[in-house]
């Protein structure tokens, strides 16, 4: 399935899939361009390179979401669509229906735009993709481990940081930078 968003003269083009191994060293290009541009020492963004990267053994878990500009990938989006967390309602989270104790949220693996297309809404356009996959497939919520860098973009897109006993379903609870983005509309599977 693939969707086509207008930017600037070419025309974005979002396609989701199963990768395979050859798919690799692009997406891992696009996951190093993204890194490199972090504001943070040279020797965190290389510690954080090998675990990011994706390998043979993450294509039989998470689907991918990538965005193109012409023949460039310019941002990817990880996802596990059939590993799904429960969560619990909370006080702190809203409440849509009285019934409601627990619902499943879909994890946000990773999500990446090459240092050189940031800015241009790639980051958030990935995240609408996704956000509608979960619609359909009737996901309650995202969920997210963000990079302490990140944390910003998450907020304003409408994810709410999870304290230390938010969402006892969501691990690892000890994770400093844990989000939950409701998705309206939707209610447990």
């Amino acid at each position: 399935m693939s969707a086509v968003r207008k930017n600037e003269s070419r025309p974005l083009r979002f396609v989701r899939r199963t990768l395979q191994a050859p798919d690799l060293p692009e997406v891992n290009r696009v996951i190093q361009a993204s890194i490199e541009s972090w504001p943070t020492t040279a020797r965190l963004k290389r510690l954080a390179m090998s675990p990011l990267r994706y390998r043979d053994a993450d294509l039989q878990d998470f689907e991918f979401v990538l965005c193109y500009k012409a023949h460039a990938c310019l941002g990817i989006a990880a996802w596990q669509p059939d590993n799904s967390l429960v969560f619990q309602k909370s006080e702190t989270f809203a409440e849509r229906e009285e019934n409601w104790a627990a619902a499943e949220a879909v994890l946000l693996h990773g999500l990446f735009v090459s240092a050189k297309a940031q800015g241009r809404g790639i980051g958030s356009l990935l995240l609408d993709e996704l956000t509608r996959l979960a619609r359909q497939k009737r996901f309650a919520g995202i969920f997210v481990r963000a990079e302490r860098f990140s944390t910003g973009f998450f907020e304003q897109k409408g994810f709410r940081l999870l304290r230390g006993g938010d969402q006892p379903g969501l691990q690892p609870a000890n994770y400093p930078h844990r989000y939950l983005m409701e998705i309206s509309g939707c209610a447990s599977k």
